[in-house]
């Protein structure tokens, strides 16, 4: 095919491409940010508190797939804001440092998450007492961290 024939979009096939480093570290500073935004309120069963952490939850997964090479464009047409599907692509390139309490989490959150309930102020009833939903979002987040050091190098 000469140079100068695009490929019509409907053809093309996503690929994944060199890491996005930069862009995975950034993803999971924001995610722990949100994560804090989420248990800082006195009140850590709200609908503030859940989109605080569903959005840490995204960010935190999308890291590791912008890590493992997925861009951020294949990550926003594909997964959008679908916690479910993010984790079952996580899972499925080998990472292992899911709490099992993600799921459940990604399970409750994920659908209110995706349509702006959350943002609406819909309180959702959680599937983990607030203190271990936090703990399970703080470990998922350690995880991530640990795996982007592990395959990277030491560079920050």
């Amino acid at each position: 095919m000469p140079k100068h024939q695009r490929i019509p979009s409907g053809q093309r096939k996503w690929r994944r491409c060199p890491p996005e480093r930069r862009l995975a570290i950034a993803f999971a500073r924001n995610a722990r940010a949100f994560h804090a935004m989420a248990w800082t309120d006195d009140d850590r069963v709200s609908a503030q508190s859940a989109y605080h952490s569903a959005i840490a939850i995204e960010l935190g997964l999308k890291s590791y797939l912008l890590h493992c090479g997925f861009s951020d464009d294949w990550t926003r047409v594909w997964l959008r804001h679908d916690l479910s599907t993010a984790l079952r692509c996580v899972r499925m390139l080998g990472f292992e440092g899911v709490p099992d309490g993600i799921g459940e989490l990604a399970a409750v959150l994920g659908p209110l998450y995706g349509s702006g309930a959350l943002r609406t102020g819909i309180k959702p009833d959680l599937p983990l007492p607030p203190e271990v939903a936090d703990q399970d979002i703080c470990d998922l987040l350690n995880a991530v961290e640990a795996a982007i050091e592990t395959k990277s190098g030491t560079d920050r």
